[in-house]
């Protein structure tokens, strides 16, 4: 190992679609905490964020709305990419961050930048659907933050760490293990801390990461999908 490696940063070896989202994250973040603390935006500035949650984050009422009338509005159908962008609070944005940076360098390597941005992005816009339709009826049915974008990346580490245990069943037990974990740690959180079904949006997006890796997206999935439907 040479000088130049010891003295690189680690966070300039993450791919470029990493640093996107973690700079999309961080920069509405930062926008919204310096309005909490009264430094931009004057007076008005402290209620940014509670507009913002409002204006762009998920709501399953606003969807059993549309989907009752038939009526499918683009300003409010952004909604089910701009909720991962809007934070409750900075250590909520920061907590997503740090997961989508851990996370998303082994699965964008692995993946490729545009794969990797499909799992990150299109995945909890399908969560945030289902979630919308299971609590069509609670008034907690609210989504914002990085969370299940956070999540889609657990699924396709997840898959990534079980296809290269290959046959080795202890490794893939101890895949499921470190998730399983992780899951029950996320749920045992949203059930005391937040009160809301939001968890159910990330076990979606966790699930349907994995799947669609397993199918598509991974290294591989698709032509072993295809050769499994052609035989």
């Amino acid at each position: 190992m040479t000088d130049t490696d010891l003295n690189a940063a680690p966070f300039n070896r993450l791919p470029w679609a990493v640093w996107l989202l973690i700079l999309a994250v961080l920069g509405v973040e930062g926008v919204l905490s310096l309005a909490d603390l009264g430094l931009i935006g004057g007076a008005q500035g402290i209620g940014w964020r509670i507009s913002a949650i409002q204006d762009f984050a998920f709501s399953s009422a606003i969807q059993q709305s549309m989907i009752e009338g038939h009526h499918y509005v683009p300003r409010l159908m952004m909604r089910y990419v701009t909720f991962s962008f809007v934070a409750g609070n900075l250590m909520h944005a920061l907590f997503g961050a740090v997961l989508i940076a851990a996370l998303g360098k082994a699965v964008a390597e692995a993946f490729g930048n545009m794969r990797f941005l499909l799992v990150a992005l299109v995945v909890p816009v399908a969560a945030a659907i289902l979630f919308g339709l299971v609590t069509a009826q609670n008034q907690l049915g609210w989504l914002f933050g990085a969370m299940p974008m956070a999540f889609s990346l657990v699924g396709a580490f997840t898959w990534l760490k079980v296809h290269e245990a290959g046959d080795d069943r202890a490794r893939r037990l101890r895949a499921f293990g470190l998730i399983a974990m992780l899951l029950l740690a996320r749920l045992a959180f949203g059930l005391i801390a937040e009160g809301g079904p939001g968890w159910i949006a990330e076990f979606v997006a966790f699930v349907l990461a994995y799947g669609l890796s397993a199918l598509i997206l991974g290294p591989g999935s698709w032509q072993r999908t295809r050769a499994r439907l052609r035989g």
